[in-house]
């Protein structure tokens, strides 16, 4: 049965956004251990866009770094859905485009799928799927920086009840990146 799983990074006071990430070697290394498991990587359109954008490009660079080459491969290689209302199409190989994330579908594909769905980023949907009581596993980066304004982790996540977790690992990088990983409690 596969699951639902959320890596996210998040700065030290709750705000997310690529330009606060700290992704070196020992971070995607940490990415291909969950990746490996995966089935499927899902994307919110603008984190699906600036992904889309930047690392096939790496795979056609010369002297590029191992560990964005080896994550570049991953990425070409899987499966990956974008789930937007408005984007109207791609040029990533093994790209979907998923107008709308229904629970009936998400349920389908963990019922029927051997590996997991891991979503990347996207604060929208791992907003979206939490409120739908989908996701089975949370992945907190959290980086080593205080950003003062941005996009805020669950600003758009509205619960009836709250949903408790279970800490069942953490992991501190050399760069100051604490990585918390939890099952849903």
């Amino acid at each position: 049965m596969g699951k639902v799983i959320s890596l996210i990074n998040v700065t030290a006071d709750g705000f997310c956004g690529s330009e606060y990430v700290n992704a070196d070697a020992e971070f995607h290394e940490y990415v291909h251990g969950i990746l490996s498991h995966t089935e499927k990587v899902g994307f919110g359109r603008n984190t699906f866009e600036l992904f889309q954008g930047v690392w096939p490009p790496i795979l056609s660079g010369d002297n590029q770094p191992a560990a964005q080459v080896k994550m570049a491969q991953a990425l070409n290689d899987i499966d990956k859905l974008a789930f937007s209302g408005t984007l109207s199409g791609t040029t990533w190989n093994n790209s979907t485009i998923v107008k709308k994330i229904e629970k009936e579908h998400v349920d389908h594909f963990k019922q029927t799928s051997a590996r997991d769905l891991l979503t990347i980023g996207s604060p929208g949907i791992v907003a979206a799927l939490t409120q739908m009581d989908v996701v089975d596993e949370y992945y907190f980066s959290v980086q080593s920086v205080i950003a003062g304004k941005g996009v805020r982790l669950f600003d758009q996540l509205q619960l009836d009840v709250r949903r408790p977790l279970k800490l069942v690992d953490t992991r501190q990088l050399k760069s100051g990146v604490v990585i918390l990983h939890y099952l849903k409690g």
